[in-house]
């Protein structure tokens, strides 16, 4: 993949279109893909335990005639372009990447790109042993708010600092719907690739390390230092927390730089200056839509993107792995020391890490 950035004008688009999921985020990519491509495109929608719903939703949404939903791979028509999206539960995103690729169609896959690095690798090995384009999916790269602020960043001159918090109440409504978050998936699994797709974005090709981690609330609350080319990086993440919460601050030469994205577009901070982190955000095309445009542009033939870069997800999974395994460390220690006779431990928390660690499944 070039290191250029593709137009973000869709001027080319597969014929036909598969989106592999049956979630909220599933849901999402199609009324947005549905926005952005032709009328004659084909887009099927698979989901193997929820079709019945999608059913309902895309007729609840008026989308029948746009929509196609099968409880089976669906297949490409014969003759026509193709391309998918894998936005399904991420320990199945390594079975259906294999099939979309064997198939030879461009295939986009969501975070995180596969459970472990070696899974992501083998994912990254069919692509490139099938010469079938594959593209992970890192929706901040395609953020104007994220892209403002990382000029800032690299305008400001050496860093010394940087922390990023991320936090989620149990359950929110977003573009009415309920959220909750993957319990199948420990919140460093689930929200790392985020965050390492902003620290790529704002100090690119420098290794990133893992440090020590802190597992509070029986891993519903994790702290963890990361290192990202000397630069020490205090990471917060809280799932069951009190409120929505996205943000990351630099302390640099000039002064602290922050974005806060909890409510898209978000506010840039920078010295005694706040700005719109996105001005064009009601008016311009929002990050989800500039990806999907940026990937199908490249599955229709077009020219590549870095921030596509399948390489991006592997990466991430390698840094998962790392903190998982001390992550794992941590939570058997706080079981260890909440059980222990004569201490008391929150019957919430104490279900928390049992069921991750599948005690209570």
């Amino acid at each position: 993949m070039s290191g250029a950035r593709a137009n973000e004008e869709l001027t080319a688009c597969p014929d036909d279109i598969a989106v592999i999921g049956g979630g909220r985020w599933a849901r999402t990519i199609i009324q947005v893909l549905c926005k952005l491509v032709p009328a004659s495109a084909i887009v099927s929608v698979y989901s193997r335990h929820n079709a019945s719903s999608m059913i309902a939703w895309s007729a609840d949404q008026e989308l029948t005639d746009r929509v196609r939903v099968v409880s089976e791979w669906p297949d490409f028509v014969s003759g026509k372009s193709g391309a998918a999206i894998i936005a399904n539960a991420a320990r199945d995103h390594e079975q259906a990447a294999i099939w979309t690729l064997s198939a030879g169609m461009p295939t986009l896959i969501e975070k995180p790109l596969a459970l472990t690095a070696t899974a992501a690798q083998r994912i990254a090995d069919v692509a490139r042993r099938n010469s079938v384009r594959l593209a992970a999916a890192h929706v901040f790269l395609f953020a104007r708010y994220v892209e403002r602020f990382v000029e800032l960043v690299r305008e400001a001159g050496p860093a010394s600092a940087l922390r990023m918090k991320w936090e989620d109440p149990a359950v929110e409504s977003r573009n009415g719907e309920l959220k909750r978050y993957d319990a199948s998936l420990p919140v460093p699994a689930d929200v790392l690739p985020h965050l390492i797709s902003i620290l790529r974005a704002m100090v690119p090709g420098s290794a990133i390390e893992c440090g020590p981690v802190v597992v509070r609330r029986g891993g519903a609350q994790v702290e963890l230092d990361l290192v990202v080319g000397g630069l020490p990086c205090a990471v917060q993440l809280i799932r069951k927390g009190e409120k929505r919460c996205r943000s990351v601050e630099i302390t640099t030469e000039q002064g602290t730089i922050s974005l806060d994205f909890s409510r898209e577009p978000g506010t840039i901070v920078h010295g005694d200056r706040i700005e719109n982190g996105d001005p064009d955000w009601e008016t311009a095309k929002r990050p989800l839509a500039r990806l999907l445009t940026t990937f199908l542009g490249w599955a229709a033939g077009g020219n590549g993107d870095d921030r596509l870069d399948p390489t991006i997800g592997v990466e991430a999974c390698c840094i998962v792995d790392q903190v998982l395994e001390k992550y794992w460390l941590a939570q058997s220690s706080w079981l260890d020391a909440r059980t222990a006779p004569g201490n008391n431990v929150a019957v919430d928390e104490l279900a928390y890490a049992l069921r991750e660690l599948n005690l209570l499944r």
